[in-house]
């Protein structure tokens, strides 16, 4: 009977010593939730950098059509212009600029 005790106990603490040394030690625990704040952190920077840059290029896409239009609308006017001159009979003066 006592050799059945023995026997029982010493697997009862093998198995204990094995659940002991089972899992990530504590420190290397912080140290890799420390990293994942930090590279959530960095996420979080980004995406309100990445929100900024859309935002900025919607508008500077606005600006660049605006200025499409005003180019066209010139260019019309400037053909328009130059038709008036060509019916009265006028050339058209080029510019010479003394260098």
């Amino acid at each position: 009977m006592k050799y059945k005790a023995h026997i029982t106990t010493f697997i009862m603490l093998a198995m204990i010593l094995s659940l002991v040394g089972c899992g990530v030690p504590k420190t290397e625990h912080e140290k890799v939730v420390k990293e994942l704040e930090k590279a959530n952190e960095q996420k979080a920077a980004l995406t309100d950098q990445l929100d900024k840059a859309v935002k900025e290029k919607e508008s500077l896409s606005g600006q660049v059509a605006d200025l499409q239009k005003q180019v066209s609308t010139l260019q019309k006017e400037n053909e328009g212009l130059k038709a008036k001159r060509a019916v009265k009979g006028q050339a058209p003066k080029t510019s010479s600029k003394k260098k």
